[in-house]
């Protein structure tokens, strides 16, 4: 029985906190605009094209499950860039240490409440990230002291150094490869302000070997590609990443990471966004996310009988897609069967609850008109009201 409570116990604990990660990485947003521009990564660089990864962010024993690109949480209402890597001390900071992947140097560096992010550069066009540490080593921090944001100095470090330590909440990391460019992002100029994102790359293939398997081992994700994806777009199809017209799309205006809308309302960039693709767990199911759903970032999954999305175009009209709790099946079902527990029929029946209703509509190749009813069926919703919003690409 003690085995079985504290079971419970730990399930309750990384859902609490899987449900904080909308938390956490806005604050971590909010201090990406910050990051300049890829010659401010750059800078004295030497050589080009990719390296190989010869060790583990983590050591294996520490990771408790690895969360893929692609991931939807709170404030994060489009598919994430970068992997998330859960310890297994989500009661301690500074719980377990984080390592170097390859060769290389510091070439961007943030120390925030909360957070130290920093960039490695291992070649001119190839860099590793890594956010969310809960201290730095002090050695590195040494080398930094004094340095901040966009002037980090040019700090050598070796692959599987200790760069600082994580716990009580998720390692954030991910490869970025600027000689290649995601073909999802209908407009890519949208993403200035995170340049680095329309060049995420397959975090697991710089691996190989044991390590290479023994992560894939901890990915929630089962589908290929495993690292995850976030560019869904399909010119003239409803699936992927939409932003409120006029609000300046993923920066907001003038990339001050703000929504404005056209009656001078100002909000957190996030706002205006909306996004409706695969599930980054269950590729078959589809998310819907909302930057604001009832003043709030909220993300859905949709009914069974949903369209997919990527059929969706001018020619079909009106389209209806029920929501549903937004949960990710394979993550809980492998948390629940380690807690020596299966998911109660009070949790499925909530599951199988319609939250509400969203009616969508293309109404150009790249513009489209959405409205969300809470707490209605799809039977219930017959057509747009006034508070009808139009987004585009």
């Amino acid at each position: 029985m003690k085995q079985r409570a504290f079971g419970i116990i730990h399930l309750i604990i990384v859902i609490a906190v899987i449900v904080a990660i909308g938390g956490i990485g806005f604050f971590a947003y909010n201090k990406k605009s910050t990051a300049g521009t890829v010659a401010d990564w750059t800078g004295s660089c030497s050589g080009n094209g990719t390296v190989p990864m010869t060790h583990a962010p983590m050591d294996i024993k520490d990771i408790n499950t690895i969360f893929p690109v692609g991931t939807l949480a709170g404030e994060h209402v489009t598919p994430i860039d970068h992997l998330y890597f859960y310890p297994k001390d989500m009661h301690n900071r500074d719980a377990a240490p984080v390592y170097a992947m390859a060769d290389g140097y510091i070439v961007h560096y943030e120390n925030n409440p909360g957070r130290i992010r920093l960039v490695i550069q291992h070649t001119c066009s190839f860099f590793s990230y890594f956010d969310l540490l809960t201290s730095l080593d002090p050695a590195i921090e040494k080398e930094l002291t004094g340095f901040h944001l966009r002037t980090a100095p040019h700090v050598a470090v070796k692959s599987g150094q200790v760069l600082g330590k994580v716990g009580a909440q998720s390692l954030d990391t991910g490869i970025y490869n600027f000689n290649k460019t995601l073909t999802g992002f209908i407009v890519p100029e949208h993403f200035a302000v995170e340049f680095w994102k329309i060049h995420t790359d397959d975090f697991f293939s710089y691996f190989s070997g044991q390590m290479k398997d023994d992560l894939l081992a901890l990915d929630a994700r089962k589908a290929e590609p495993r690292s995850g994806k976030l560019d869904y777009d399909i010119d003239g199809k409803l699936v992927g990443t939409w932003f409120q017209t006029g609000t300046g799309g993923y920066s907001g205006k003038d990339n001050n990471m703000k929504f404005t809308d056209d009656k001078g309302t100002i909000a957190p960039y996030y706002v205006g966004h909306f996004s409706i693709a695969p599930d980054a767990f269950k590729p078959e199911t589809t998310d819907v996310s909302f930057g604001s759903y009832q003043g709030k970032a909220t993300q859905f999954s949709a009914g069974v009988a949903s369209p997919d999305p990527a059929t969706v175009d001018v020619t079909t009209g009106l389209v209806k897609y029920e929501l549903h709790q937004y949960v990710q099946p394979a993550i809980f079902a492998d948390l629940a069967a380690q807690a020596g527990q299966g998911p109660g029929l009070g949790d499925l029946l909530e599951q199988q609850r319609v939250r509400g209703t969203v009616l969508l509509q293309m109404t150009g190749a790249r513009t489209m008109k959405m409205e969300a009813f809470p707490d209605k069926k799809a039977a219930d919703v017959t057509g747009f009201t006034s508070a009808a919003v139009s987004y585009n690409r």
